[in-house]
């Protein structure tokens, strides 16, 4: 069988420049939605983050704070257990010293965290929470600390209250702003307070 030239010139295999435009096309809105896909699953997956470290804040501080709190009055005699002044709260013991203390309080971060925080609610305020041992230097025991609350319900338990915030912003949450916040409460029963 024998071709003629303008079967060869109509059977070319290829593709013409609108084909190519066509499937560059297609490509194109493929990938911007699949980096659209990944960037709101980063996004969430980093929100998820930053709330489970809030979780992590308020549990561990309300565990220390706890475990503190069950010793207060250990081997005291004639000096109060606890003091609940604002938002300090200091234990008393006696384990190295004939009285030992550890306090606890709310200290407010600075104005230029403030400003790595977009859109964070202006009636808010954010605190770390520090911890002093008898004269030692106070350190940072947690942050993005939005509420603490210690209540003497009865002479021998307090109730105990914390709220930690995320630091990141969330777009898609529109209560606080968009700072979700997780909270945690706790009972102490006092062991050597009658």
């Amino acid at each position: 069988m024998k071709y003629s030239p303008m079967h060869l010139l109509r059977c070319t295999r290829g593709f013409t420049i609108l084909e190519l435009l066509i499937a560059a096309f297609i490509t194109g809105i493929i990938t911007t939605a699949s980096m659209q896909f990944y960037a709101s699953l980063h996004n969430q997956s980093s929100i998820q983050a930053e709330l489970s470290e809030a979780q992590s804040i308020c549990r561990a501080s309300l565990h220390d704070i706890k475990r503190n709190l069950r010793q207060a009055g250990y081997k005291l005699s004639g000096h109060p257990a606890y003091k609940i002044q604002g938002d300090s709260l200091s234990i008393y013991l006696s384990q190295t010293q004939p009285v030992d203390t550890i306090l606890y309080f709310l200290s407010e971060i600075s104005e230029s965290e403030y400003n790595q925080l977009p859109n964070f609610p202006s009636a808010k305020k954010v605190y770390r929470l520090m911890k002093q041992t008898n004269a030692n230097p106070a350190n940072i025991y947690s942050d993005y600390i939005t509420r603490l609350v210690w209540v003497a319900t009865a002479p021998n338990q307090i109730t105990l209250a914390i709220e930690a915030t995320a630091s990141q912003f969330d777009e898609s949450y529109r209560l606080n702003n968009g700072y979700r916040s997780f909270s945690s409460s706790d009972v102490v029963t006092i062991r050597n307070v009658i």
